[in-house]
């Protein structure tokens, strides 16, 4: 069996996603001169697009578009705590588009093509005991 360079790099990192967009990052990484780690950390963070996806936690998962934007599209959420998805000052966070977002006392469904977005430091929390809310 052959190991593929780029997802045993993610893997390293910290990265246990080997989602396309971020292979396509790292390919185009490669052909730059003089690259550092904090390019292809921009790279990444400025970029992200979780489509088609499912992710699990056992107790949290946490999105905070921080450094750029993030959109959530097609994807499955799953947490037994909690869900949490904010922006910052100046990214937006998109959730939608047949996503899901599951913990044990409370679901968000995104059904079609409608979206949930975050911009400017607003957010949400499905909370624990199953209430959910919203920041501005």
């Amino acid at each position: 069996m052959t190991s593929d360079p780029i997802t045993d790099f993610l893997i390293q990192i910290g990265i246990n996603t080997t989602s396309g967009v971020i292979h396509d990052i790292l390919n185009r990484f490669r052909f730059r001169n003089n690259p550092t780690t904090d390019d292809l950390r921009e790279d990444i963070i400025s970029s992200l697009n979780l489509q088609g996806m499912e992710i699990k936690a056992d107790k949290i998962i946490e999105f905070l578009a921080q450094n750029g934007n993030i959109t959530i599209t097609g994807t499955d959420l799953s947490a037994n705590e909690s869900i949490n998805m904010f922006s910052a000052k100046n990214t937006s966070l998109s959730f939608g588009d047949d996503s899901t977002s599951k913990t044990e006392t409370t679901a968000v469904n995104a059904k079609g093509d409608s979206q949930i977005v975050a911009k400017g430091g607003a957010g949400w929390k499905q909370n624990k005991d199953g209430s959910i809310s919203f920041y501005t």
